[in-house]
């Protein structure tokens, strides 16, 4: 026999997932609906086809500006705490329109985007006692859940417009049918915009410097749907975080038995003790006999990658034997000379990166082992202080030790020392043949930041060589040359704008 379930019952089934934050915002879709528009919109002016160009920051800001104002309609209070992750968002917007490294404007809009969902995960949620495993788990669950709410906006649509019906006619919004011609508008724009570039040149040309792209019926295809996905995308994330499926609470997963982290731990311990001693006496004091063949100068120029990544493993390690094993007094000890191993290894690894780049110059990568490096040793004193006091903000210590020293690296261009230091007479006169021409490589691939140096032939001893390198040289200029012809309003780049400057008068 088939039992009918009340009405009632029905409607609290098809509710269960909503929380006041969700009835919120479906009854008051015409502001997020239309607010989302709006910022796919400004998404895809700042953004089309201009990876670091003058609107990046703006675009941070923007973002920040309808993050903080849908959570205010939502009647989420703003924690002043925040205002790190504010800064240090539009600090990195300002370092990706300042630099022309791809490796830095890669991280620079990987770090925007960790820090915007911790920024909104903080928002949200009690996350005082939260840890890395836990920080990781809420931002994985909440992109899951954003994609399962994707379609929010059509949904939430209809039971707005069905709810409309209801009011009577001189208390009737507007704000849904703004948002209805705001999104006929869109793709009607760009029609009578691709008419009129056809029908003038002076009005194509204005566009076009606009813009920084011809404007065509491809291009108008992807704009509109780069509007569309940032539209749906945005609104389904908003969505999400009203859901709150995160559990605010932290349970503890420390229930493993601590001897078998003692007996793993003990035996790299023995092993981490006796390498440190040989740091210390063979790299440090310098004063015992080495294998032979080995100069002291090639046994301290090698091993720092191998080194760096002992230094990650052992973080980690620590790291997971705080976090799912039971406290223990011997696992503590134990921890804590693998800590203070880990920092004699950083100290290794540096001192050999520094010799290495005395004899064979910088790069970026030589670089950011060093800075890797110093945020390594800032951690492990970290996660010291973190295995005797579980009170310690960890997580939020390690946020901020990465995200400064990461600003730092950013506003430091590291291209820009890469060409002074490796173009310097000194270092220079140390290489021999097959170094200069392989330093010669590496220095014309760089960004236009080391334009200065590059290009300024008091500065760079290799433009008055052998005209058999002009090939490297001048690859550097048409590429550097393109970019600047590339910029306009939007996609203007002050180290771009910086390395014009410098250009030689070269003919194609």
């Amino acid at each position: 026999m088939n039992e009918q379930i009340p009405n009632n019952q029905i409607v609290q089934l098809n509710n269960i997932e909503e929380t006041p934050m969700t009835k919120r915002m479906k009854s008051q879709f015409s502001f997020f609906g239309l607010a989302s528009a709006i910022y796919a919109f400004f998404y895809a002016f700042c953004l089309f086809e201009n990876a670091s160009g003058i609107t990046y920051p703006f675009f941070v800001a923007g973002t920040l500006c309808y993050f903080f104002f849908s959570m205010k309609k939502l009647g989420v209070p703003y924690k002043k705490d925040s205002l790190f992750y504010v800064i240090s968002m539009i600090l990195l917007g300002i370092s990706n329109c300042c630099t022309d490294s791809t490796p830095l404007l890669f991280m620079n809009k990987l770090g925007i985007f960790l820090l915007a969902f911790i920024l909104m995960l903080h928002t949200v949620y009690h996350d005082k006692g939260w840890n890395f495993p836990k920080y990781i788990g809420a931002i994985c669950r909440t992109i899951g859940i954003s994609i399962t709410c994707i379609f929010n906006p059509l949904l939430d649509l209809s039971a707005y417009l069905k709810s409309r019906k209801q009011i009577e006619h001189d208390k009737k919004s507007y704000a849904g049918y703004i948002l209805l011609g705001f999104v006929i508008s869109i793709p009607l724009l760009t029609i009578i915009i691709l008419l009129l570039c056809s029908a003038d040149a002076v009005f194509r040309t204005m566009v076009d410097n606009i813009f920084s792209f011809d404007f065509s019926f491809g291009t108008a295809f992807r704009i509109n749907l780069l509007i569309a996905v940032v539209f749906f995308a945005s609104y389904a994330l908003i969505a999400a975080l009203c859901k709150k499926t995160v559990e605010e609470e932290v349970k503890d997963r420390r229930i493993f038995e601590p001897v078998v982290a003692i007996t793993v731990t003990g035996m790299l311990t023995i092993v981490y003790l006796i390498f440190s001693m040989i740091q210390i006496l063979y790299l440090f004091i310098g004063n015992m006999q080495l294998p032979e063949g080995y100069t002291y100068s090639a046994y301290a120029r090698e091993g720092f990658f191998q080194l760096l990544a002992v230094c990650i493993l052992n973080l980690i390690l620590v790291l997971f034997c705080v976090s799912f094993f039971r406290d223990n007094l011997i696992l503590k000890i134990i921890l804590t000379v693998i800590s203070g191993c880990t920092f004699i290894m950083i100290l290794s690894s540096a001192l050999r990166m520094f010799m290495y780049i005395a004899r064979y110059n910088l790069t970026f990568l030589r670089i950011f082992v060093l800075w890797a490096l110093a945020v390594i040793f800032l951690l492990i004193i970290g996660v010291t202080v973190y295995i005797y006091h579980q009170s310690f903000p960890l997580f939020f210590y390690s946020v901020a030790v990465v995200t400064v020293f990461y600003i730092c690296l950013s506003f430091f261009h590291p291209d820009y020392w890469i060409a002074k230091y490796n173009l310097q007479p000194s270092h220079i006169e140390y290489l021999n043949d097959y170094d200069i021409k392989d330093s010669k490589r590496y220095l014309y691939r760089l960004s236009a930041d080391a334009a200065p140096f590059v290009l300024w032939e008091e500065k760079n001893p290799y433009l008055s060589e052998a005209e058999e390198d002009d090939a490297y040289y001048f690859s550097y200029c048409h590429r550097v040359q393109a970019k600047v012809k590339k910029m306009d309003i939007r996609s203007f780049n002050f180290s771009i704008y910086r390395a014009k400057g410098y250009l030689p008068d070269i003919s194609d």
